[in-house]
């Protein structure tokens, strides 16, 4: 890692796989994840994601804001992206780059071996594999997000959902439910989960056709 290390308090910019891209100041690294600012913002970015990492010019640095690089970090002390997800799961509002269209928000309500469990105030629970977390983002404490003076962490009244330790054990235990794949996403399909059959789930759309979704290349799932 010595080349982040030469860039630590650097402005770099960042290309992702799915031609995404953010620039902003490298705060600091970990085993599998770094740390950039951007403006008031701290981007948490698993390494696996990024493309290509290069030093910004004198002249692209200069049209940011300038500020203390040195700042630390919101999240744990510990970079690593399992280390950073449990602490954002302590009631931390959050915003997650999962597609490539949209980012969603919402709190981390449980962390599970391969997977994560967000409650989305837009689109209420929904299942997100780890590989598939391109970027996270907190909330400052004292922010209120939509405006809500308290924290929007679950339906009123809604019932205890239990998760399975794993994302397929997860899907398995799904059947019959109405889920989205992907959403926000062009690739966004809907539908009644039949069955999982080994890498693929078998959904029952609105015209009462299926559809064979990859769960390789599912990268969050909404349902009720």
């Amino acid at each position: 890692m010595k080349l982040l290390k030469t860039y630590v308090g650097e402005f770099i910019h960042l290309e992702f796989l799915g031609k995404k891209e953010v620039s902003g100041v490298l705060v600091d690294f970990g085993s599998d994840v770094l740390v950039l600012r951007k403006q008031d913002e701290f981007y948490y970015i698993p390494l696996f994601h990024i493309r290509e990492i290069r030093l910004l010019s004198k002249e692209e640095a200069d049209s940011f804001t300038q500020f203390d690089a040195i700042t630390a970090p919101p999240l744990a002390d510990k970079l690593s992206l399992i280390e950073i997800l449990r602490a954002a799961e302590k009631g931390i509002f959050v915003e997650l780059n999962v597609t490539a269209h949209q980012p969603v928000h919402g709190h981390i309500t449980h962390v599970m071996n391969d997977y994560i469990v967000l409650f989305s105030p837009v689109y209420q629970t929904m299942i997100i594999p780890m590989q598939h977390i391109k970027w996270l983002i907190p909330y400052p404490a004292s922010s209120h997000p939509y405006g809500f003076s308290q924290s929007i962490r679950q339906e009123p009244n809604a019932p205890v959902k239990l998760f399975a330790r794993t994302f397929d054990k997860q899907i398995e235990s799904m059947q019959g439910a109405f889920i989205t794949c992907n959403i926000g996403d062009k690739e966004s399909v809907s539908g009644k989960l039949i069955h999982k059959e080994a890498n693929f789930l078998d959904l029952m759309t609105v015209k009462e056709k299926d559809v064979h979704v990859n769960v390789h290349h599912i990268k969050a799932i909404a349902y009720r």
